[in-house]
C-alpha cells in the first residue's frame, strides 16, 4: 500500500512513526549523486507506491497541502489535526518534483507528478506563505475557524528551503524569520574568537517533549538552509557554533550528539545521533562547500557558502575534490571530479568586487553571467564542460562592492525610512513583498518613505542597485518598534468602587469538570494525530490528564465572594456551577455573553481554563466588552502572553522559554493563593515538573473608558483543542 515499515523483513509490524517521507527524500538525493537510472527503474514503484499512500493519507480532501503524522525527528507531541502542514508539504513537494522529471528518464507517465508538485507549490505560496511578514505558517487549521498557525518552527523553514519551494527572495525573509523570531541562545567559552549561538526549535510554550528543544541536528539543518540562502556567514556561524557547542564543550569531545547542554530541560544527551551525522555532513558538504550534484542530468552545481572573509578552503571526498584560493584579486578554484562520469560544472559565486577582469577555465577565457539572487551580493556563474578536472580564475578589478544597509532599520508606526546610496552605488528599483513602504519609488541617490500603518516588528524590502558592471538586489531590513500595551497592569485599585457581576444564569459547568469530559466531536474524519478525548495530552501521552480541585477556593468563599488579596472582590460559587466555560468543542457553547450595566474605568476577570503548545503564540479566546454606542474593547488571550494552561506553570528562563513581563497574576484553585509567580509562591522548582496541585486561573485587568456606559462582554472561544471558562467579572 506504499508504507514503508520500521523493521526490515516485518511487513505485519506497523509503527507510529512515518518515516516514508524522510527515506524517500534520502533516496531522491541518491539518485541526484549517483546518476543511477538503472536504480530509478528498480525503485520507481515504491516512489510511486510511496506517493499514493501520502495522497491518500495525509490530502484526502485534494487541496494539494498535507497533513503532517509523525513524519520528522521533532514529531514526538506534534499533532496538526489534518491540518494544512507546510514541512510535510514541502517534502511531497521535492518528491512530486523529482518523480516527474524521473518518469521522463525511464519512459513513464510524468504528466501526474507534474500536476501534484505544481498543485502543492501553489497552495503553498496561496495559504501557507505569509506574505506581509515574510516566511511560511507552521499549519493552517483544517478544524474551527482554519486560521493560520504562524509561529513556525525551524523544520518548517529549512524544509521548505531545502525541498526548493522558495524563490531567492522568499529564503531570505525566511530565514530573517530565524533571525527575529526563534529563540538564540548564546555559546560561552573562554578564548572565543566571536560570539556564537545555538537555536531554540521553536518559541513554543509550556514545554512537552520533543517540540522546544536546542537540537543539534536542527540547528544544522538551518544553518544548512542559511547556506542555500546564500547566508553564507551567517549559516557558517551556526555550523561553528553548533560544533563548538557539541564537539568541544561537551562532555563527549567530538560528539555528534542530539541535545545540547543548553536544552532547558534534557540537557546533554546521546552520543554519535544518526540524524545529527547524516545532516552535519550535508550541511559541510551541500551549505559550507555548496557541492549539489544532478547527476541523472549530467550536471554538477558549486555554490560556495564559505565566509567573505575566507581567502582559502580545501575539502575532498569520494565523489569529488577541490581547492579554493584567493591571490589578491584573483580567486582561483580547482576541481577534480571523480564520477563515474564528468559532470558539467556550474559555478556561482557572490562578487567581491564591481567589476571582472577575466575569468578562465584551464587557462582559456570564457564567458560568465550573473543570476538573479536576493542575498545582497551579486551572483557571478561560470558554465565549465564535463571534464574530469577544472582550474577557475576569476580576476577582480574595480571597487569592493558596498552594502546600502548593513544593520537593521529601526523606526515607529508610520515612521520613515530614509536611504541613501553610497558614493558610486546607484539605486534603479525597489521590491516591496511585504508591502513596508508606502512608496515605492526611488531616484539614483535616495529611497525616502513612510511605512504604512498597520506594520509592526521586523520586516523586509530589496532594492535594486548597480555599482560599477554589477547589477544586484540587496535586502533592507527594517524593525517597526510598537510599544505594547499591558493589559494585566492592575493599577489604581479601588476597592470600594468595585461591583460584582452576577452571572449565575450563565454558569454551565464546575470548574473541576475540565478534563473529566469527553470531547468527542467536532473531529476530523481522516487519519490524523490530534488531541485526547479528555481535551489534555498529546499522542504520545494519550492517558495524561490533571485533577483540579477547587475546594480551596470555595472554602474561602462567604456569602458568594471571594476577596482577593489584591483588595478585588469577586462573585464566586460556594456550591454547583461556578463557571461558564467555552470551547468548538460541541461540549460547550462558543461564546457566553454576559449583561453589563453603568460606567466603570476597569473590568476585572477570574478565567479558567487549558491551552498546549500547539496553540501556542495566537489568540485562543477573546475578551469584548461592548459599549452601548457601539463600539467595545477587545481583549485576545494568547499563550504565554496573557493565557495560561490551567495544570501547570510556564517556565521561563528568558531564551527558549520567553514570554512579556509582567506575568499575569493567577490564582491557585486550591488554595486561594493570587501571585504574578504563582510557581515561585508555590515552591515549584526545575524546569521539567511545572505541574500545579489542583491547578490555577488567571486574573486579568480591562481598562474600560469611564465615560461610556456598558453594555454586555462576550467571551469567545476561537482556537481548536482549548476550553475557556470564565468564573467572575468585577467592574470598578
Amino acid at each position: 500500500n506504499g508504507h514503508i515499515c520500521r523493521t526490515p523483513y516485518r511487513k505485519d509490524q506497523m509503527h507510529h512513526y512515518d518515516m516514508n517521507l524522510c527515506y524517500i527524500d534520502e533516496l531522491l538525493w541518491h539518485f541526484n549523486w549517483t546518476g543511477d537510472l538503472d536504480y530509478v527503474r528498480k525503485m520507481w514503484l515504491v516512489l510511486t507506491s510511496h506517493l499514493a499512500w501520502e495522497k491518500l493519507n495525509y490530502d484526502p480532501d485534494n487541496d494539494g497541502l498535507y497533513d503532517a503524522y509523525c513524519c520528522i525527528w521533532a514529531s514526538d507531541a506534534l499533532y496538526y489535526n489534518s491540518g494544512a502542514v507546510t514541512h510535510s508539504s514541502a517534502y511531497n513537494y521535492r518528491a512530486n518534483k523529482l518523480a516527474a522529471m524521473l518518469a521522463e528518464k525511464i519512459g513513464e507517465d510524468a504528466t501526474p507528478y507534474e500536476k501534484e508538485a505544481d498543485k502543492i507549490l501553489k497552495a503553498m505560496n496561496e495559504r501557507l506563505w505569509i506574505k506581509d511578514k515574510g516566511h511560511w505558517a507552521e499549519f493552517q487549521d483544517f478544524m474551527g475557524h482554519k486560521r493560520l498557525h504562524e509561529s513556525a518552527g525551524l523544520w518548517t523553514i529549512y524544509h521548505a528551503i531545502d525541498s526548493e519551494t522558495a524563490d531567492p527572495f522568499q529564503a531570505y525573509q525566511a530565514t530573517r524569520y530565524v533571525d527575529t523570531s526563534i529563540p538564540h541562545i548564546p555559546v560561552f567559552a573562554d578564548g572565543l574568537d566571536r560570539d556564537y549561538e545555538t537555536l531554540s526549535t521553536t518559541n513554543w510554550m509550556p514545554y512537552v517533549w520533543s517540540v522546544n528543544n536546542v537540537a543539534f541536528a536542527e540547528v544544522m539543518h538551518t544553518a544548512l538552509a542559511f547556506f542555500q540562502a546564500g547566508r553564507g556567514d551567517d549559516g557558517f556561524n551556526l555550523l561553528k557554533g553548533s560544533i563548538l557547542d557539541g564537539m568541544y564543550l561537551g562532555k563527549s569531545p567530538g560528539n555528534f550528539g542530539q541535545i545540547s547542554l543548553y536544552d532547558a530541560v534534557r540537557r546533554e544527551t546521546y552520543r554519535d545521533f544518526a540524524d545529527q551525522i547524516g545532516i552535519t555532513s550535508r550541511t559541510l558538504i551541500q551549505g559550507l562547500y555548496g557541492v549539489s550534484p544532478d547527476a541523472l542530468n549530467g550536471k554538477l552545481v558549486i555554490r560556495p557558502g564559505f565566509p567573505m572573509a575566507w581567502d582559502k578552503a580545501s575539502m575532498s571526498m569520494a565523489d569529488l575534490a577541490y581547492e579554493f584560493l584567493r591571490k589578491g584579486d584573483m580567486d582561483i578554484y580547482n576541481v577534480t571530479q571523480r564520477f563515474k562520469e564528468p559532470l558539467a560544472l556550474t559555478l556561482q559565486v557572490n562578487a567581491v568586487k564591481d567589476k571582472i577582469r577575466l575569468v578562465k577555465v584551464n587557462g582559456k577565457a570564457v564567458k560568465w553571467k550573473t543570476e538573479e539572487a536576493a542575498n545582497g551580493y551579486p551572483l557571478i556563474v561560470v558554465s565549465v564542460p564535463a571534464v574530469t578536472k577544472a582550474e577557475i580564475e576569476i580576476q577582480w578589478e574595480g571597487n569592493v562592492l558596498q552594502q546600502i544597509a548593513n544593520d537593521e532599520i529601526v523606526t515607529t508606526l508610520e515612521g520613515q525610512v530614509d536611504l541613501n546610496a553610497p558614493q558610486g552605488i546607484s539605486f534603479l528599483k525597489v521590491y516591496d513583498p511585504q508591502n513596508v513602504l508606502v512608496t515605492k519609488k526611488v531616484n539614483t541617490t535616495k529611497l525616502s518613505s513612510k511605512v504604512n500603518k498597520d506594520k509592526k516588528g521586523h520586516h523586509t524590502f530589496f532594492v535594486y542597485t548597480r555599482q560599477g558592471n554589477m547589477e544586484w538586489w540587496q535586502p533592507v531590513n527594517v524593525y517597526v518598534n510598537v510599544p505594547q500595551v499591558v493589559y494585566n497592569g492592575f493599577e489604581n485599585i479601588e476597592t470600594g468602587k468595585c461591583r460584582v457581576v452576577n452571572m449565575d444564569k450563565q454558569f454551565n459547568s464546575s470548574v473541576a469538570d475540565i478534563f473529566k469530559n469527553e470531547y468527542l466531536s467536532p473531529r476530523s474524519p481522516y487519519t490524523t494525530l490530534q488531541l485526547p478525548t479528555q481535551g489534555i495530552g498529546e499522542w504520545c501521552h494519550p492517558l495524561l490528564t490533571a485533577e483540579i480541585d477547587d475546594s480551596g477556593l470555595r472554602s474561602l468563599v462567604k456569602d458568594n465572594m471571594y476577596k482577593t488579596s489584591l483588595g478585588i472582590p469577586f462573585r464566586v460559587m460556594k456550591e454547583g456551577n461556578n463557571i461558564a466555560y467555552t470551547s468548538l468543542w460541541d461540549n460547550y457553547p462558543d461564546m457566553v455573553k454576559v449583561p453589563l450595566s453603568g460606567k466603570a474605568s476597569h473590568a476585572y476577570l477570574l478565567l479558567v481554563g487549558s491551552t498546549n503548545h500547539m496553540q501556542c503564540r495566537i489568540a485562543n479566546g477573546i475578551v469584548r466588552v461592548y459599549y452601548t454606542d457601539g463600539t467595545s474593547e477587545v481583549l485576545e488571550l494568547v499563550n504565554p502572553d496573557n493565557w495560561c494552561p490551567i495544570e501547570q506553570d510556564f517556565y521561563l528562563d528568558d531564551f527558549a522559554f520567553d514570554a512579556p513581563r509582567p506575568r499575569p497574576y493567577r490564582f491557585h484553585l486550591k488554595t486561594g493563593i493570587v501571585s504574578r509567580d504563582l510557581g515561585k509562591a508555590l515552591k515549584l522548582r526545575g524546569s521539567a515538573d511545572r505541574r500545579f496541585e489542583g491547578g490555577a486561573g488567571v486574573m486579568l485587568d480591562i481598562p474600560l473608558d469611564k465615560n461610556k456606559t456598558l453594555k454586555e462582554l462576550t467571551l469567545e472561544t476561537v482556537a481548536n483543542d482549548v476550553v475557556i471558562g470564565l468564573m467572575s467579572v468585577t467592574l470598578q
